[in-house]
């Protein structure tokens, strides 16, 4: 298994990246990412208080757990892991054969099944053309994700729980590509294009125009005709790629982490919420126009820089460009945009330098936004 260099930046005062532990909240904030190594086949999720890692059917956390710092527990699943996801007390484990577990942020704490609520409705049964009962699909599991007050599951036959519960099921043509959870509200990416929110939208998380509270999924029509490829939930506010590498943002903007400035030039304060996507023009990329092979040769011309990939913490936003450029925004007590500078906000996308030391830039990283931290897997 390739091991490879792996950095964080963020909050780390109860030892949750294993490898330092601070011991003042700003010890790491004005050094920037620190490395550590990880082997390449690890999932990261991060909470604000600890770190889980998971590798084959191994999950590691450590951090602050039973109350205690620099607490860590080791569990072995009884499948392959196959993503997991962080909450503040609990981290949620999907397992490849489709099965959801929960461990309990505790020293003591063993993985727990997460038992499903039973729908009421009998499924109809179906029939092949000489009359014969067709055998009924197992439902497993495919993706989760999980906040402060929200845990959400899609399954293979494409219904939405909000864990216990079922809520909703998409058609069979569409298929769910990625699920992400603020603090209180989740979105999904669809095959399609299409991202749909649910949960608490008080804040303008889930991108509509009336601010309240969705049970079920429902189509961010602001985006509809717009093919999207990627989307993050930060704590209450929302970002999304679009197949032309356009940024949108929308939600809360307390601390700059739409991109868009807290203040006008004249000191007024702009709006804190932003209900409606809006989209983000990025700094230009000056230094990405050539890109040069391993032997020094000139390599691929890059005719323009735009955004592929966007993550985002609790007031923190990160975007990835195709070149391998990273830029962030929004808050930065801990550090955790990776700023070579101490600064508690920044309200519009600045260049990380740390990804400009990657020799490679076309390798580009893998990205974990924890709350309070960000990680990056090379």
């Amino acid at each position: 298994m390739a091991v490879i260099p792996a950095a964080f930046t963020g909050f780390n005062v109860f030892g949750q990246f294993g490898n330092k532990q601070a011991s003042r909240v700003h010890d790491f904030t004005e050094f920037g990412f620190n490395e550590c190594v990880i082997n390449s086949s690890t999932l990261i999720a991060a909470s604000w208080s600890y770190t889980a890692f998971a590798q084959e059917n191994r999950l590691f956390v450590c951090g602050f757990l039973t109350d205690k710092p620099n607490a860590s527990v080791n569990i072995i699943a009884p499948d392959k892991i196959k993503q997991i996801a962080a909450a503040e007390k609990f981290c949620l484990i999907l397992l490849e054969n489709g099965k959801i577990y929960k461990l309990l942020a505790k020293v003591e704490a063993n993985l727990e099944e997460v038992k499903f609520a039973a729908t009421n409705v009998a499924p109809p049964q179906k029939r092949t053309i000489f009359g014969a009962i067709k055998q009924q699909t197992v439902e497993t599991f495919t993706h989760i994700a999980c906040g402060s007050n929200i845990n959400v599951a899609v399954s293979n036959t494409n219904g939405i729980y909000s864990i216990p519960s079922k809520i909703h099921e998409f058609p069979k043509h569409i298929k769910v590509k990625q699920l992400v959870c603020g603090f209180e509200h989740a979105m999904l990416l669809t095959n399609m294009g299409d991202i749909y929110a649910w949960g608490m939208g008080l804040r303008g998380q889930l991108g509509q125009e009336l601010l309240q509270t969705e049970e079920t999924p429902v189509l961010l029509e602001a985006l509809a005709g717009i093919k999207i490829i990627h989307i993050a939930a930060g704590g209450w506010h929302s970002a999304a790629i679009s197949a032309f590498g356009d940024l949108y943002t929308w939600g809360h903007n307390t601390n700059g982490q739409l991109g868009l400035r807290v203040f006008k030039p004249n000191g007024q304060k702009e709006p804190t919420v932003f209900p409606l996507p809006q989209i983000i023009d990025m700094p230009p990329c000056n230094t990405c126009s050539v890109k040069s092979s391993d032997d020094g040769q000139e390599g691929e011309q890059y005719t323009e820089c735009i955004a592929v990939k966007v993550y985002a913490g609790a007031r923190h936003t990160i975007v990835q460009m195709n070149c391998g450029t990273v830029y962030a925004a929004g808050w930065n007590v801990h550090g955790q945009l990776g700023l070579k500078k101490l600064n508690q906000m920044c309200d519009h996308f600045e260049r990380v330098p740390f990804f400009a030391t990657i020799p490679n830039q076309l390798n580009t990283p893998n990205i974990v936004c924890g709350p309070w931290c960000t990680v990056a897997i090379r």
